[in-house]
């Protein structure tokens, strides 16, 4: 199970099915079915006012997915519509719109739409399903990760997760003390070394919660390494609290139910 949709569970952004939420709405479908999108716009707006000092390491990412429930083909487009005008979103064949973080771009008056003429006249609530997730990852996933740049991200990141919390509950987020590897192949074995200068250090711990290996920064520098060779294919890495405390915000354990921290 991938960390994504799970960290800070609860403080996630998620949307019903889509456009299937407005009592005011037809009871069938559209070709053309749209929902304001005033509250997703002000949030990614929140992100993207963050400092640019604290966005060069890490950043939240948004991750929007539409899926077909009842075996049928995606819309065949995903559009932003503000005052006439339309301006297209890519969808992918898996369901997903990369480029979903442009919706920051326009005004709270927008909608979000979709042209889906095979659902034209369906019942509403059934068939298409529309989901957004937030992660906050290094934007870096090249296999090496110099310990500058990820102290900078543990320091940058508690930042981005402030901001998904009401102000006065800001003060209870928790210090960022670990990085997690999240493989886009969710079973790939994690392969990862401490590194100092071209070489590789034997001894890095590690803690495998919801799947995922969790290295602690200061076994990295208890073993005097300079820099995180990551390795196994594509992946992410995302900074996180300690698996105690990560564990009271996502519904997973380490190996064997337990949730060390060091």
């Amino acid at each position: 199970m991938k960390m994504r949709a799970i960290v800070f569970a609860g403080l996630l952004v998620s949307a019903p099915a889509f456009a299937d939420d407005k009592a005011e709405a037809p009871a069938l479908r559209e070709r053309i079915n749209c929902f304001p999108a005033k509250n997703i716009t002000k949030m990614v707006k929140k992100f993207q006012k963050i400092d640019a000092d604290k966005r060069d390491t890490v950043d939240m990412i948004f991750d929007a997915k539409f899926k077909a429930n009842d075996g049928g083909v995606l819309p065949e487009r995903i559009f932003m519509r503000e005052a006439g005008a339309e301006e297209n979103f890519t969808l992918n064949a898996d369901g997903g719109v990369p480029d979903f973080g442009r919706i920051g771009s326009v005004s709270e008056d927008a909608k979000l739409c979709s042209e889906d003429p095979s659902r034209e006249g369906t019942p509403r609530g059934e068939g298409l399903n529309f989901s957004i997730n937030s992660n906050v990852y290094f934007l870096e996933s090249t296999g090496y990760h110099d310990m500058a740049t990820i102290k900078d991200g543990l320091k940058d990141g508690k930042t981005h997760y402030k901001k998904m919390v009401p102000g006065p509950m800001r003060m209870l987020v928790p210090k960022l003390t670990y990085v997690m590897i999240e493989y886009d192949e969710e079973k790939t074995t994690p392969q990862f070394t401490a590194m100092k200068g071209q070489a590789p250090i034997d001894g890095l711990d590690h803690v495998i919660f919801c799947n995922s290996a969790m290295i602690n920064i200061k076994d990295m520098e208890a073993l005097g390494a300079d820099g995180l060779k990551v390795m196994g294919g594509a992946y992410n890495l995302t900074p996180v609290p300690g698996p105690k405390t990560l564990a009271k915000f996502t519904g997973c354990e380490g190996e064997d139910g337990e949730t060390p921290d060091k």
